[in-house]
């Protein structure tokens, strides 16, 4: 991760924050993550818990008939995976809070081309995701049936981490699901986020190297990538620009998805992958990063952006 300011770490607190970045900065008034802040605060939309809710947001999406949906195979308030009938390659998560108990079960014939697998059982990352094959992660930690589901009933079981995203700590009823998983050449697709304000997408985010080496960048709806002095991520493995991956008509369709998907809520950012030639909708997400401070350039957009309503 690259350098950035998290805030003023002796400022209070906001209710239910556990960052130090979790309180109101009056010199910041109007940038993005304050903006977040304010929402986590003030807005209680209904809208934001079902959108949060990865099994619910499935209806509204649905709904919107704009984009292809993963196929669902399994969903229930207990942990009750029937472990014979489970396609070889699925996700297994939790509908409310996935990064601790999130498994990508890769037991085709072939694994995943773009998943190191090395034997490094203590090792500390960022990415918690766990690929399994063979019943072990892609570090070599045995994850047998029973730790899988022992996993998944603690996390069903824990208060959400961060009570300040009240969409997100107030998603009812949690449960498992299982789903398809999206591959792209014998490979996870790359994500492509969309910030939408006010029905209007502002900046397309790609992030490459979930897995790997993580990059990410951000870029205008032309497909030019945003100059950002102090991003909180490598831009290592990002491109200059998305037109030669995406085509002025695939920047053009993006838009218009994420827009359609986020068109009732004032900001939110529209998580998508394109899977052999296909848009399918992955997530929404109200709290991008936990409202950690962006670079400058983010922050001043952004703010911009969710700010001038109407205008």
């Amino acid at each position: 991760m690259k350098g950035g300011s998290t805030g003023n770490s002796a400022a209070k607190l906001l209710p239910g924050g556990v960052h130090p970045w979790h309180a109101f900065d009056e010199s910041k008034a109007g940038y993005y993550s304050q903006l977040q802040l304010k929402r986590c605060v003030e807005d209680r939309n209904p809208l934001l818990p079902i959108m949060e809710d990865k099994y619910r947001s499935r209806e509204l999406v649905l709904k919107k008939n704009v984009c292809h949906l993963t196929e669902l195979y399994h969903w229930s308030e207990e942990v009750e995976i029937d472990w014979d009938n489970l396609p070889e390659r699925c996700v297994i998560k939790t509908n409310h809070w996935s990064g601790d108990a999130l498994f990508i079960m890769d037991n085709g014939p072939e694994p995943l081309a773009n998943i190191p697998r090395k034997f490094r059982m203590f090792s500390r990352t960022d990415n918690r995701y766990r690929v399994i094959r063979n019943w072990r992660d892609q570090n070599g930690k045995p994850w047998p049936k029973w730790r899988i589901e022992r996993s998944l009933r603690w996390c069903l079981r824990q208060e959400f981490p961060v009570p300040l995203e009240w969409g997100a700590a107030n998603i009812k009823p949690r449960g498992v699901m299982i789903e398809e998983l999206l591959t792209d050449n014998n490979a996870l697709p790359n994500d492509w986020k969309v910030h939408v304000f006010h029905g209007k997408a502002g900046f397309i985010q790609y992030d490459t190297g979930r897995m790997t080496s993580h990059s990410q960048s951000i870029y205008s709806l032309d497909g030019q990538r945003i100059q950002q002095t102090n991003g909180r991520w490598s831009e290592e493995h990002t491109p200059d620009e998305i037109v030669s991956i995406l085509g002025k008509d695939g920047i053009d369709e993006l838009v218009h998805i994420a827009e359609r998907l986020a068109e009732d809520i004032a900001y939110s950012r529209v998580d998508l992958f394109l899977a052999d030639g296909k848009w399918y909708f992955g997530e929404y997400t109200n709290y991008h990063n936990s409202c950690h401070p962006q670079s400058i350039e983010w922050e001043k957009l952004g703010g911009a952006l969710w700010s001038n309503a109407g205008h």
